[in-house]
């Protein structure tokens, strides 16, 4: 019970029939939130509607960037000296 309750709310509907609310209608997961023309990504971060030709355009804004150095420090215990030079990050980069 608590796993399918751990499996609605990361993505829902995955495993079998999606966990319904109330009113009959499934609930939306996580990864709903991210993932399709609805979701965060789309809606929110990779563009903005601007207008340079007389119609509407989304356009890639430049603040949605992840830079190396802030995800090698975040993510530094999952990473190990050897998938660093397989991926070709140099290691005095990654030790500061």
């Amino acid at each position: 019970m608590l796993q399918e309750a751990v499996d609605a709310l990361l993505d829902n509907g995955r495993r079998g029939r999606a966990i319904t609310g109330s009113n009959k209608r499934p609930l939306k997961s996580l990864a709903d939130m991210i993932k399709g023309k609805q979701g965060r990504f789309r809606q929110n971060l990779l563009g903005k509607r601007v207008d340079y030709s007389g119609r509407s355009v989304i356009t890639v804004v430049h603040t949605c960037v992840c830079i190396s150095a802030v995800c090698r420090r975040k993510w530094h215990w999952s990473c190990s000296n050897r998938h660093l030079r397989q991926a070709g990050t140099a290691w005095s980069c990654y030790h500061h």
